[in-house]
């Protein structure tokens, strides 16, 4: 079994989408940065995904989170050229609140 344990700030604002079987998820970014890199390094992005629950509307820009899942990796195909694409499939997500 394979966890990922994260956490950052998010990008931009979640977005809700809906799959192929019409399930709504969340999605959204977080940059996070490494503890041991230098200060001048930039944050490493990561691409995030969760069955959507109440929790979206508290997922804004420069928001902290932390969250534990798992790296998700699949091949798209598009005009012919190959693409690897990842996302983290979150299982659990902390949302701090605003104090």
């Amino acid at each position: 079994m394979q966890t990922l344990i994260l956490s950052g700030n998010l990008a931009a604002d979640c977005e809700i989408v809906k799959g192929k079987d019409e399930a709504e998820f969340i999605r959204f970014t977080v940059a996070a940065n490494d503890p041991l890199a230098d200060k001048e390094e930039k944050p490493t992005y990561y691409s995030c995904r969760m069955r959507k629950t109440g929790v979206s509307e508290r997922l804004k820009k420069g928001r902290y989170v932390s969250l534990v899942g798992a790296l998700r990796v699949w091949e798209n195909i598009k005009d012919g050229k190959s693409y690897i694409n990842h996302d983290v499939w979150i299982y659990n997500l902390d949302v701090p609140s605003l104090s």
